[in-house]
């Protein structure tokens, strides 16, 4: 099954999880796009807030790898621990036509992350989509992250957490610009977005 949706983002990130809370303290960043968690992923897009094109596919097992027209593909390892694998903003206005991600319920999966315009705008404000993302799961025993089309935003973020402490991979926040008009027109972008979504 296929499925795609526009969605919300902010701060840079938009989440596969369930019900459960988020364990934000066990991410790892370990490639620069997809992060892992003790249960669910956050995925790093390249603005900060604004919409993204998000497509959804279930698998049974493992798809052949299609890498054309992606610039990036990571493959993680995400588990589910209360059946309701989903991708999300983290916001109430998470699209409801995105499939859920495990029909056959809690346990482990893989999911395989396709990425394209993340450099586009990186850290900014889109109210247009500039990005696309592809994300297909399916059932699998826990491994190893995988890079299988790198990029520099990549290449840079495994540097850089080769270099880091495990106290330093495990959390991450995206800063805020220091220049004060800069914040509120994301302040205003986000409040447009949101006002917008939540009357369609």
């Amino acid at each position: 099954m296929t499925t795609s949706s526009v969605m919300f983002v902010n701060e840079g990130i938009f989440g596969v999880s369930d019900d459960a809370q988020v364990p934000m303290e066990t991410v790892r960043w370990s490639n620069g796009l997809a992060a892992p968690m003790d249960h669910g992923a956050w995925v790093l897009t390249g603005i900060n807030t604004g919409l993204v094109n998000v497509t959804a596919q279930c698998f049974d097992a493992a798809p052949p790898i299609e890498a054309t027209d992606w610039e990036e593909i990571v493959e993680v390892s995400v588990q589910s621990i209360a059946g309701d694998l989903r991708i999300n903003s983290g916001y109430s206005i998470t699209p409801d036509d995105l499939p859920l991600l495990n029909p056959q319920g809690p346990g482990w999966y893989r999911m395989r992350v396709h990425a394209s315009g993340r450099s586009i705008n990186p850290d900014g404000v889109s109210d247009e989509p500039v990005e696309d993302y592809l994300i297909a799961i399916w059932p699998q025993e826990p491994a190893e992250s995988v890079v299988i089309r790198s990029s520099k935003m990549i290449d840079e973020a495994l540097l850089a957490n080769a270099d880091a402490t495990p106290q330093e991979t495990a959390a991450h926040s995206t800063p805020e610009p220091h220049d004060t008009a800069e914040r509120d027109r994301r302040a205003d972008v986000r409040a447009r977005l949101l006002r917008s979504l939540q009357d369609d």
